[in-house]
């Protein structure tokens, strides 16, 4: 080793231990400097940084001088900046709860080639354009002469590695040097952040990363340098023109690829094609962007919805001093978002650790539950949802500083927590209470969960929250059977849409434009979410039948539909027809069927392509004012079989479902296969909380409760009838 080589690799590791600023001050005092630090001192830091990082190894980083070293010292001696110093410390003393789980290894050339075209070819139409002078015609032809260059060139896979490592083994001091004065550069020169405080600043502008763990690393000034040509703060009329410029460029370059077959994730690069595109790389990839070029932003995110499956991630901004959210490239920043109207508790990511979370209060040794573990999120419902404190008496033997509320999730076991309380003096106190969701009060005495009470729903009277436990709306039944026909509630939407088909009209005719139609049946009962008969009140030969929607809403909702005529007739254009619903065991007399369904093609497989004939609850040819049966020659239709629009949410004949019961625990009674549209479960449990689960097919399903014999949803049926949930 070479003498200056030694000295200096001797001096990094002094720095390293004893710290930059404390060997600058001790120079400066050999010197006899030490009255005139200011300009000595970064005189002698500039030196110091410049001899140390000269011994630094090849890829620029030294092991004995650490990266925390070199960003401070670079802002206290080189760029001398306190505020960026203070930055810079932020990020570094919240790196150690981040963690990055891929990085970009390498990209082929001709990837990086296409990116480039794209976003050079494309700027130059829409360069200095408003949205209302956009060249939609020229942008669209662009989008196909890529999609055809991509279907005779396609785009190779980078190279990525997917190993979870911790932020501060893979983020060097010249990326955090690089994000922190962009950051600095949009907060002083934006027009949506030169408000901002410094506090506000190190949450929503300056962060590197908005979603913990998720996606590639991109420099603030990277993403800028990509984007910011696209989105000028300064130059946006408003905060909703700047976004809608985000969403409109966005979008078009992600249409420039479109679907590509491409397989692995590539960064930055996946922004132009629609390869790998969900909520969480929408609103992690949108915030990021926007913060790059000036917007304070955040990720919030609902850890499940009260009746539906999965969770949905959206950005926050603040718009004239409210909190407004979205969803990046679809939709523009609002109040009340319907993302979140059924949502339970809402969080916000934060990059610093937010000390109140169950990271930080539980007890030595208890469990926390993964959904609520993360040490840097912020509950964020009570701007989005009416929410109440709630105290309830815990009673348990236990060391654990924490209990929790869950609410039902069928991906979770039928259980999910959703926020925590801190366990003081025999009871325990929430914070975050949503009035009108069901809850279960649970605790972890090891990783399993233990209910320290029965499941109940707040409403808030008076400003005080009023418990109400579930149980007691149930009804005893005698034989203790359950005959069940569905698995969750009908939907207000799919109600609405077969209220809707009321009024809507039958029709014979044997002229193809129906000029000589005469009405057969008008419908004037709302009909069911299920396959039934409607007869004609007259029939004769027509050649012609239409069903036709009512004015007032001209859509035909029909999900299924069948057009009967007497098999006796021996019609050759006949086949027998769908079985009808039987819902309960009495129906089955209806098994007596002595209809054909007809056909006005050669074949029902040539028909089912239509969404009337498909035979598949949840499509309908809605778009359309009407239904038409084009037979060859006149022939007798009596009736229709016919069922409305819905979520197909009733039981299905053969599939198997289990029936849970609460006690303590989701506990499971057994399993049936349905025969027909119900299934019937002998000697239950009464006066419980029940979920039926189908192990065949389908996701939607929805506690309830026995009353007088009827299955009670417990939102639809139970809590919406004592509060308004919304």
């Amino acid at each position: 080793m070479s003498g200056h080589v030694f000295i200096f690799s001797g001096l990094s590791k002094v720095i390293a231990i004893h710290g930059f600023a404390r060997i600058v001050d001790a120079f400066a005092s050999l010197l006899g400097k030490d009255m005139l630090c200011a300009k000595y001192k970064q005189a002698i830091g500039y030196m110091l940084c410049f001899f140390v990082l000269s011994s630094c190894d090849s890829t620029g980083r030294s092991h004995r001088f650490s990266m925390r070293q070199h960003v401070l010292a670079h802002y206290r001696f080189i760029d001398c900046d306190t505020l960026k110093y203070q930055a810079a410390q932020f990020l570094l003393d919240n790196m150690k709860y981040h963690t990055t789980m891929e990085e970009l290894v390498s990209v082929p050339d001709s990837l990086e080639l296409y990116r480039h075209s794209v976003d050079s070819v494309y700027y130059a139409f829409v360069k200095d354009v408003s949205m209302d002078d956009m060249p939609w015609d020229s942008i669209n032809s662009l989008k196909e002469k890529w999609h055809a260059y991509i279907k005779e060139h396609p785009l190779p896979d980078a190279t990525v590695t997917r190993i979870i490592q911790a932020d501060a083994n893979v983020v060097d001091a010249d990326f955090l040097i690089e994000h922190i004065d962009n950051a600095f550069h949009m907060w002083r020169t934006s027009k949506y952040a030169k408000g901002l405080s410094f506090e506000d600043f190190k949450e929503l502008l300056l962060p590197y990363r908005s979603v913990e763990g998720y996606g590639f690393l991109q420099t603030g000034a990277e993403l800028h340098e990509l984007f910011g040509k696209y989105l000028d703060a300064n130059k946006s009329k408003n905060l909703l023109d700047f976004i809608d410029f985000y969403n409109t460029h966005i979008c078009n370059l992600r249409d420039m690829g479109g679907k590509t077959t491409r397989q692995e994730t590539a960064g930055v690069y996946d922004l132009y094609t629609r390869d790998f595109h969900d909520c969480v790389d929408i609103a992690s990839y949108g915030c990021n962007i926007l913060r790059s070029c000036g917007l304070p932003s955040a990720v919030e995110y609902n850890i499940c919805y009260r009746s539906f499956e999965g969770r949905h991630y959206m950005v926050a901004v603040a718009d004239s001093g409210r909190w407004k959210v979205f969803s990046p490239e679809s939709s523009l920043p609002e109040e009340k978002n319907d993302g979140f109207l059924e949502a339970a508790n809402v969080y916000r990511t934060t990059f610093a650790a937010q000390h109140n979370t169950p990271y930080f209060l539980h007890a030595k040794g208890e469990y926390v539950p993964p959904v609520l573990s993360d040490p840097c999120i912020k509950d964020v419902t009570s701007r989005l949802r009416t929410t109440t404190h709630l105290s309830l008496p815990f009673r348990e033997k236990t060391t654990n500083h924490l209990a929790y509320l869950a609410t039902f999730n069928r991906s979770s076991e039928g259980l999910l927590p959703v926020t925590w309380g801190e366990i003081k003096e025999g009871k325990v106190t929430f914070e975050h209470v949503i009035p009108g969701l069901l809850y279960f009060p649970i605790y972890y005495p090891g990783e399993a969960y233990r209910p320290f009470g029965e499941p109940f729903y707040v409403t808030v009277e008076g400003r005080r929250p009023v418990v109400h436990p579930i149980i007691n709306v149930c009804t005893s039944e005698e034989d203790g059977n359950l005959l069940l026909t569905r698995k969750f509630p009908r939907k207000p939407n799919m109600i609405r849409v077969a209220e809707e088909l009321v009024g809507g009209t039958f029709w014979g005719a044997n002229k193809p434009d129906f000029s000589d139609a005469v009405v057969l049946k008008r419908i004037t009962e709302v009909p069911l979410p299920l396959l039934q008969d409607l007869t004609f009140n007259r029939t004769g030969k027509y050649q012609y039948y239409r069903f036709q929607a009512p004015e007032e809403h001209p859509h035909a909702n029909i999900s299924m539909l069948e057009w009967l005529s007497p098999s006796a007739l021996g019609y050759v254009n006949a086949m027998v027809p769908s079985r009808l619903h039987i819902t309960e065991p009495k129906d089955t007399i209806l098994l007596s069927d002595h209809y054909a369904k007809l056909l006005d093609e050669d074949s029902w497989d040539k028909m089912s392509w239509k969404a009337e004939y498909d035979g598949n609850m949840t499509t309908s040819p809605g778009a359309y004012p009407n239904i038409t049966l084009w037979l060859k020659e006149p022939q007798v239709v009596t009736g229709v079989r016919f069922a409305p629009l819905n979520a197909d949410n009733g039981i299905h004949a053969r599939d198997c479902y289990e029936l849970f019961y609460w006690d303590g625990g989701w506990r499971s009674f057994g399993t049936q296969v349905a025969r027909y549209e119900y299934v019937v479960f002998p000697d239950v449990p009464q006066n419980k909380l029940y979920w039926l689960k189908n192990l065949t097919a389908g996701k939607e399903e929805m506690p309830f409760v026995v009353v007088n014999g009827q299955q009670c949803f417990v939102y639809d049926d139970v809590i919406r009838d004592r509060m308004n949930v919304r």
